[in-house]
């Protein structure tokens, strides 16, 4: 498989780079932790730009999955605090695999509309049903569910009488929202009651359901890993003891090195994952899907946490960065399943098939 980039996705990363350099310089992660609406402009912004038309993904066109993932990582490395991913990677994620009875509310997100995926019950570390269908009628609840108080729409996977379906609802008819302490302030969670007749509904597999969020969110993962290594990285040069810059340190720049590796890694199963998500759904997209999202959590925590460590003291400060790449790796990795969960599934599935 031939998961190079050509120039045109080369140079749609350089643009979205360059344009969130300026739009969403790192400190505007920090200014959304304490005002709720900071992250509005921005996502005029990014609507006005188009970015939000990869909700509506055509493989055989411009926008393709690559080209989402392309997005979503540079999202990552900058900490855009707005719901991209939410929106065109989680939500739009599911839809897509609904089949064309929801095609009009794609359309919706394409054009701006904030939408959130509904994906874990109470007690639940893996994504899955978190209502229930019953005469039309869709209720249930789900925790943790990224920029829900942002959200015009909110989809969820619900059980019904002929097996498992998507829904759609509309945010404040008849879902009940409870924000709480985020462990990432800039892209806050809030935890869901629904009970509310759904605008959408269609019938869908449960790992084809989950396979395009699942690379989404290993993208945005990617990206923060490698600003909180770059992070590192430079701190490591500038930095002198003993005559010396500490980058020169054994222990530092082997845990550069290592933190680097994962990172490669990473990417690397992430962009073979998003390159088979044209294909016809088989378990083994699914598996790619969920090894890359494990793969990118572990580098994301790993970079964020060898930052604080490389920074020393400064690192523990509340005006340096390094706490930001720690929240937002935090959070995104156990969104869809922490690494540990994901690994136990795909090991699962595997020693099953094997039995």
């Amino acid at each position: 498989m031939d998961v190079g980039l050509t120039s045109e996705q080369l140079s749609l990363r350089d643009t979205v780079r360059d344009i969130l350099r300026t739009e969403s310089p790192t400190d505007a992660a920090r200014q959304a932790m304490t005002d709720p609406e900071r992250w509005r402009a921005l996502w005029k912004t990014v609507v006005d730009l188009g970015w939000t038309e990869l909700a509506a993904l055509d493989a055989d066109g411009d926008f393709g999955p690559v080209e989402l993932t392309l997005v979503l990582e540079e999202c990552g490395a900058a900490l855009a605090p707005i719901p991209l991913l939410s929106s065109i990677g989680l939500a739009a994620g599911v839809l897509r695999a609904a089949g064309p009875s929801v095609e009009p509310l794609l359309a919706d997100i394409a054009g701006g509309a904030v939408a959130t995926l509904a994906a874990h019950a109470k007690g639940s570390r893996l994504p899955g049903a978190t209502a229930t269908l019953r005469q039309g009628r869709l209720s249930g609840q789900a925790v943790a569910v990224p920029n829900l108080t942002r959200a015009e729409l909110l989809v969820t996977l619900a059980t019904a009488d002929d097996g498992l379906v998507v829904a759609v609802v509309r945010c404040g008819d008849g879902v009940s929202v409870t924000p709480h302490e985020s462990t990432d302030p800039a892209q806050p969670t809030a935890d869901a009651e629904i009970d509310a007749e759904p605008l959408a509904v269609a019938p869908i597999d449960l790992e084809a359901a989950f396979t395009t969020p699942l690379v989404a969110a290993a993208a945005e993962l990617i990206g923060t890993a490698s600003a909180a290594l770059h992070l590192s990285v430079e701190h490591a040069k500038a930095r002198r003891q003993f005559g010396a810059p500490i980058g020169a340190f054994q222990g530092i720049k082997h845990a550069l090195a290592d933190n680097y590796v994962s990172i490669e890694r990473a990417r690397s199963l992430t962009y073979a994952a998003a390159a088979r998500l044209g294909e016809p759904h088989t378990p083994d997209v699914w598996t790619a899907a969920a090894l890359a999202k494990a793969a990118a959590s572990d580098a994301a925590t790993n970079c964020a946490r060898t930052a604080v460590q490389v920074h020393g003291a400064l690192g523990q400060t509340w005006e340096h960065d390094a706490h930001l790449y720690v929240r937002h790796a935090w959070q995104g990795a156990t969104m869809l399943g922490d690494s540990r969960a994901l690994y136990n599934e795909v090991g699962r599935r595997f020693a099953g098939g094997a039995a």
